[in-house]
């Protein structure tokens, strides 16, 4: 099937956007059509959407070009989602770190596009897919009004509401987020010599930020995590959770670690990203599961006919690589449920504490996989060691790592009980009865 969209060329699957001289004069450039974080080439639903919006973008240029108007006072007539787009695609953010551009993509993504459950973006996925193999033409995912919004529209009014509705519907973090994101676009596009904007309201406007979230996942909820994930045919979620447990590294991190063996008796754990060495002494409890995650990950290899065993420690069972953060956040959650909820057939204790009312918020909450790098600290305190202890361990700064310990320390009733205790035995020795 020959694959045709307006100004783009197929080179073995790899598309181009390729113009005719009347384009290139009005200033469109040829350029390949990939990812700039991941440098991965568009798929033909990402290709087709660019084409549609190229398309109309060159329509309009035809437009404003007949009417003459001087290069230097052009101010282009789009929307917010174009913004970003040239924003996305500009030097300033393509020269940042990956990390730091796929969070903007992931903002841009919650700006422009309604929220949609996980079972509804697999089902639209799949209607794309069998479109493309027919040649059809599908509605592409449902766009917030704001994605059609002119910037110049937007004041400190809307912002503030965009704000209120984001945090409503993707939650305090992701609102912050995205206002951060649309706002680093909208000073950009000042400068910018295509939009040319007036002002950005988020100046001297201010955001409320959530509360600091300490919660210790207890040694009971964290045996409940590692059965329902090995219930569930998901002992790769175990693994990640013993590793968040007796090392306290980030989850991003725990999900890249190769295992480099043993010096010195200390586990040599790389973080494949940054290279990185985490070296931790070999306790039995997690020589024990690594052991069996190497065993784990060599069947899967075979099992999937994959050419390369994977030298991660983490890897997903279904597809014989390590997880990316947005599938692994789903797939830790339907162990959560189970290991709350608990079941007979898998045969899985019922551990509920892993839901709970959160007392910052008054919320409903749920003990989340980040919280094991917070418990982390608190056990290695709870075992006796000092704050320079915990850091070198955890990777934490001075300053976190203490305000961890001084948020839980007072909710610990042994050590509460044991200081009591003291107190009783000093005022004795000083006469006090």
């Amino acid at each position: 099937m020959t694959v045709k969209l307006p100004y783009i060329k197929w080179r073995d699957g790899r598309p181009r956007v390729v113009h005719s001289p009347r384009e290139r004069a009005a200033g469109f450039e040829d350029r390949d059509l990939r990812h700039v974080e991941t440098g991965a080439w568009y798929t033909y639903e990402e290709a087709r959407a660019f084409a549609d919006k190229h398309l109309a973008e060159i329509q309009r240029s035809r437009q404003v070009g007949s009417r003459k108007v001087k290069a230097p006072s052009l101010q282009r007539a789009g929307t917010v989602e174009d913004l970003l787009d040239d924003w996305l695609a500009s030097p300033e953010v393509r020269n940042l770190k990956p990390k730091s551009v796929q969070s903007y993509e992931k903002a841009r993504r919650a700006l422009i596009y309604k929220p949609e459950s996980r079972e509804d973006a697999k089902k639209r996925r799949e209607r794309e897919r069998a479109a493309a193999v027919l040649g059809a033409t599908l509605p592409g995912r449902e766009k917030e009004q704001l994605a059609s919004v002119i910037p110049a529209a937007i004041g400190a009014p809307e912002l503030r509401a965009l704000f209120n509705y984001l945090k409503e519907q993707r939650g305090h973090h992701m609102a912050l987020g995205a206002i951060a994101a649309l706002s680093a676009a909208l000073s950009w596009g000042k400068e910018s010599s295509k939009w040319r904007l007036k002002n950005n309201p988020r100046i001297d406007m201010r955001f409320d930020r959530p509360a600091g979230r300490v919660v210790m996942v207890e040694l009971e909820e964290f045996n409940a995590l590692v059965a329902a994930a090995d219930a569930l045919g998901r002992p790769s979620i175990g693994d990640a959770v013993y590793l968040g447990i007796f090392t306290g590294q980030r989850q991003g991190d725990r999900l890249r670690l190769k295992d480099d063996g043993m010096i010195n008796g200390r586990r040599q754990l790389r973080q494949s990203k940054t290279g990185m060495i985490v070296a931790i002494k070999q306790t039995p409890q997690l020589a024990k599961r690594l052991l069996e995650a190497r065993v784990r990950v060599n069947e899967i290899a075979r099992k999937l006919e994959l050419k390369k065993i994977p030298d991660e420690i983490v890897i997903d069972e279904t597809t014989g690589r390590p997880y990316n953060e947005h599938t692994y956040r789903h797939v830790f959650a339907e162990v959560r449920d189970l290991a709350i909820r608990g079941s007979q057939v898998p045969r899985v204790t019922a551990c509920p504490s892993l839901a709970f009312i959160n007392e910052t918020t008054g919320q409903p909450d749920k003990k989340h996989d980040q919280d094991l790098r917070d418990t982390c600290v608190m056990l290695l305190d709870r075992a006796g060691n000092d704050l320079l202890s915990i850091c070198d361990v955890t990777g934490h700064s001075y300053q976190s790592a203490q305000l961890i310990m001084k948020h839980y320390r007072a909710r610990n009733p042994a050590r509460a009980d044991a200081a009591i205790d003291k107190l009783v035995a000093f005022l004795g020795r000083e006469g006090l009865t």
